[in-house]
Formats: structure tokens, C-alpha cells, sequence
């Protein structure tokens, strides 16, 4: 490809990623506890470390809705990739739903499973022990579901300290809801934009950011702990992340 054809796709990534962008992302960017991840190099790292990459991406520019989707995702390829080292090492799982008890033998077992059932799977074999993280978990999927069958839940404003969400837990039956709060200091600067009044209002990039910084806190409690195969590798997914 000649030098000509090269200038002109660095003049369109410039125009498309104008300083202002890139600054928007740097800030959006230092808001994270931007500790290293070790995921490791066992089978199946890459897709996770990839999707990692995708989620971050999504939420420095600015792309709220997918960096919600993306961190559902994250989410369940993450319990992916440790409960199926669990199947390698240990041969099959018992897993039981409504009273029905089956073995889970393979990979191929656990994709059968929904989100809730891997977060429930998880916390019986005892890769999940705080119940903080459990519930952190469940609200990045009850986030997801409704950016995914609706639209995008928003933090508003309560009082001086807190923002809250009301978001849906169940559409079974009669639908039920669970509120979430973020505090007013974490998100300092990225409350949202200014109206034409001079007030701040509420965005989505609230939203993304709770559910970029919640699935790293259980990334590092998933990943991060002595026994784990990540521990024992230097190779980390740090670097897709800059």
C-alpha cells in the first residue's frame, strides 16, 4: 500500500478521532480503577481478553448501549473460561435447575446455560464467595437485559450524595425492580452534560461507567486470587486495553 493511500486513511482516523474525542476518552478512561487484570493464557483467554478490549473500547468513545451489552458478555465468557478450567481439572459438574439435577460434562454444556445459572453455578463451586461481587453480577445482567429487550436505565440525581437507577430484575409474571445507587463522588466529572438552564442531566455514560467499573471489580475477584491460572502467567490482556 503506497505512502499516499496511508496519509489519507490517518487524516480520516483524525478527522473521526478529533482531540476532543480522544480527550472525552481520556477522561472517561481515568475515572477507572485502572489496575492490572491477569486473565492468563489457558484455552479460551483470547475471546475473553478480545471481548475485554471491545468493552473498554466501547466505553472510552462514548458508546454507552454496547459497553452495557458488552459487559454482560464479558461477564458470562469470563465464567465461561473458569468453570470450563474447573470441567478440565475435576471431569463433570452437577448442576440442578427446578429441582432438576444433571451433569454438565463439557464446554459445550455450559453455553447451554443462561447468565443466572452460571452466577448460581459459580457461587456453589465457591469461585464466587463475597456476596458483594454476586450481587454486582446480577446487576450488570438485570443492566444488560434491559439495554438488550428495552432501553438504557439512567442514574438521576437523588440528593447530594447519590445517584439511583431503577432497573428490572424479573419480567416474569408481575415485573420486579431493584434500585442501584452510584455515589455523586466516584463520577465526578462525568455526571452528564450542562442544559440550556445551567443544570446537569442525567446520560448513559453513567450507566456505562457503573457497568465497566462493576464487571472489573469481578473480573479482579474472579481472576486475581492465588489458585487461580492466572496468577502463574505474566500474560495479561493489559495491553489491548491502551
Amino acid at each position: 500500500m503506497d505512502g499516499e493511500c496511508i496519509e489519507t486513511h490517518l487524516a480520516t482516523l483524525k478527522r473521526r478521532y478529533g482531540e476532543k474525542r480522544l480527550r472525552e476518552a481520556a477522561v472517561r478512561r481515568a475515572h477507572l480503577d485502572y489496575q492490572r487484570i491477569a486473565i492468563g493464557a489457558a484455552s479460551g483467554s483470547g475471546r475473553l481478553k478480545f471481548l475485554l478490549a471491545q468493552m473498554h473500547h466501547a466505553y472510552y468513545f462514548g458508546f454507552a448501549e454496547s459497553a452495557c451489552i458488552l459487559a454482560g458478555t464479558v461477564l458470562e465468557q469470563a465464567l465461561i473460561h473458569r468453570l470450563g478450567a474447573l470441567l478440565d481439572r475435576r471431569g463433570p459438574l452437577p448442576f440442578s435447575r427446578n429441582g432438576a439435577r444433571r451433569w454438565l460434562a463439557n464446554r459445550h454444556d455450559l453455553l447451554d446455560l443462561e447468565l443466572v445459572d452460571m452466577l448460581e453455578l459459580a457461587k456453589t463451586e465457591g469461585m464466587i464467595r463475597s456476596g458483594r461481587v454476586l450481587l454486582l453480577a446480577h446487576e450488570i445482567r438485570w443492566v444488560r437485559n434491559s439495554v438488550v429487550h428495552e432501553t438504557i436505565p439512567l442514574f438521576k440525581p437523588i440528593d447530594e450524595r447519590f445517584f439511583e437507577m431503577t432497573v428490572v430484575k424479573s419480567r416474569k409474571g408481575r415485573p420486579r425492580y431493584a434500585i442501584l445507587r452510584l455515589e455523586r463522588s466516584e463520577v465526578s466529572g462525568l455526571e452528564g452534560h450542562r442544559s440550556g438552564r445551567g443544570r446537569r442531566t442525567s446520560t448513559a455514560e453513567l450507566t456505562a461507567y457503573f457497568c465497566v467499573s462493576r464487571t472489573r471489580m469481578i473480573l479482579q475477584s474472579l481472576f486475581n486470587e492465588p489458585k487461580t491460572e492466572a496468577r502463574t502467567s505474566d500474560e495479561s490482556s493489559g495491553s489491548l486495553f491502551l
